[in-house]
C-alpha cells in the first residue's frame, strides 16, 4: 500500500500479495483552498459536514438514501437539467475531497454534467481488498436521470475510478461508459484481476501533466498498453501534479518526501483541459451532450495530444503540440467536444 500511495502522488504493489501491510496512514489530509471552498456547493463547505461523511464512510454506513450518500454532488448548471451524462470524479490519497470544486464544478456548468465527488474515510479512494467502492450506485441514487456514467480520478483517486472500471466493465454494467485517469495509469496489480482494456474499445484518456515529479512515469509508461485501443493521451506542458486540484500541499513533502515540479502554467489552465478531456470521453459514450459556447473555454495553454495507437478507430488521429494562443487552444476544446 505505501509504495502505491508514493508512485500515485503519495507515498511495491507487491506488498499487496503475501505480505503484511505495516503502512500506517498519517492523520492528514491536504486542505482545500480558499478557492475550492468558493467552488463548493454551500450544503459541503463546513469541516464539520466533510467529517460526518468520513465518520460514515469509516463506518461502513454509505447508502443510496438521501443524507447518507457520502459524497459531494454537483447539480448541472441551468439549462443543462436533461444531461443524461455523468462523473463521478475519485480525488486524490489524503487529499481533502473539496480540493476538486474548482474542477469539477466546471464539469457542472460548463459541460452541465451531474457530477459527485466522493467522501472516503482518511481521504483514500482505493479501498485495499475492495474492487469496487460501490459509489456508481449511490451517484445513480443523487442523479437518477443520468443514464451513463464516466468514472474519473486524480492520483490515488485514479486508482479507484480503474478498479471500480474494471468492476462494471467486467460485470457487464455498459451505463458506466467511460474511464478518465489524471495523473494516474492503469495497473493490474490492484488484487483486483488482470486489470487490461487493451482489447475493449471503452472510451478512455490520460490526462498528464510534463512537470508532475511525483507520478511514477516509468511505471505509467509500462503500464500504458493496458488501456483501451479507444484512449486518447493529453499531455499538458507546463502543468504539475498538484495543479490538477486546488489543495495546500505544501506539508506533503515533510510527511511523505513528495516533491513536486515547480508550473508554468496556473492550475485553471489544467482545470479547463482536465475537463475538456472528460467532455471529450463523454461524447464517446452514445449519448448527447451539449457543447459549451466557445466563450465559456478561457485556457490558453501549450499541451500535447496524441492517440493511444497509430491503428485507425472511431476517435481518429490527431497530434497537437505547443498551443499558445488563446484562438488555437479554443478550436481544440472544441475539437474535442465535437469529434467521434
Amino acid at each position: 500500500m505505501e509504495q502505491i500511495l508514493k508512485d500515485n502522488a503519495l507515498f511495491p504493489m507487491e506488498q499487496l500479495h503475501g505480505r503484511g501491510l505495516q503502512f500506517q496512514v498519517p492523520d492528514y489530509t491536504s486542505p482545500p483552498t480558499e478557492l475550492a471552498l468558493q467552488a463548493t456547493p454551500e450544503a459541503y463547505r463546513s469541516d464539520e459536514v466533510i467529517d460526518q461523511h468520513r465518520d460514515m464512510a469509516a463506518a461502513g454506513n454509505c447508502t443510496t438514501e438521501e443524507g447518507s450518500r457520502c459524497h459531494i454532488p454537483f447539480p448541472p448548471a441551468a439549462g443543462f437539467e436533461t444531461s443524461k451524462v455523468g462523473v463521478v470524479f475519485y480525488g486524490g490519497g489524503l487529499v481533502d475531497p473539496r480540493g476538486y470544486s474548482p474542477l469539477v464544478e466546471l464539469l457542472a456548468t460548463r459541460y452541465g454534467f451531474p457530477t459527485v465527488v466522493p467522501i472516503f474515510n482518511d481521504d483514500l479512494a482505493f479501498v485495499f481488498g475492495v474492487c469496487d467502492s460501490g459509489r456508481v450506485d449511490i451517484a445513480r441514487a443523487e442523479f437518477p436521470e443520468v443514464e451513463k456514467w464516466v468514472l474519473a480520478g486524480h492520483s490515488f483517486g485514479g486508482v479507484a475510478a480503474v478498479a471500480d472500471m474494471w468492476s462494471r466493465y467486467q460485470s457487464g454494467d455498459d451505463d458506466v461508459a467511460g474511464l478518465v485517469t489524471v495523473a494516474a495509469d492503469v495497473t493490474n496489480t490492484l488484487g483486483c484481476g488482470d486489470t487490461n482494456f487493451s482489447d475493449s474499445n471503452l472510451p478512455m484518456a490520460a490526462v498528464t501533466a510534463e512537470l508532475d515529479l511525483v507520478l511514477n512515469m516509468t511505471r505509467w509508461e509500462l503500464n500504458k498498453p493496458l488501456m483501451s485501443k479507444q484512449t486518447q493521451f493529453v499531455d499538458i506542458l507546463g502543468g504539475n501534479h498538484g495543479g490538477f486540484g486546488s489543495y495546500n500541499d505544501t506539508e506533503r513533502f515533510e510527511l511523505f518526501g513528495q516533491i513536486d515540479g515547480t508550473p508554468l502554467v496556473g492550475p485553471e489552465i489544467q482545470w479547463d483541459f482536465t475537463a475538456a478531456a472528460i467532455a471529450h470521453v463523454a461524447s464517446r459514450t452514445d449519448m448527447p451532450i451539449r457543447t459549451p459556447p466557445i466563450s465559456a473555454s478561457i485556457t490558453s495553454a501549450p499541451i500535447t495530444m496524441s492517440p493511444a495507437t497509430s491503428t485507425p478507430s472511431t476517435s481518429g488521429s490527431f497530434v497537437a503540440s505547443h498551443f499558445s494562443s488563446t484562438c488555437v487552444s479554443l478550436l481544440l476544446l472544441g475539437w474535442l467536444l465535437k469529434r467521434n
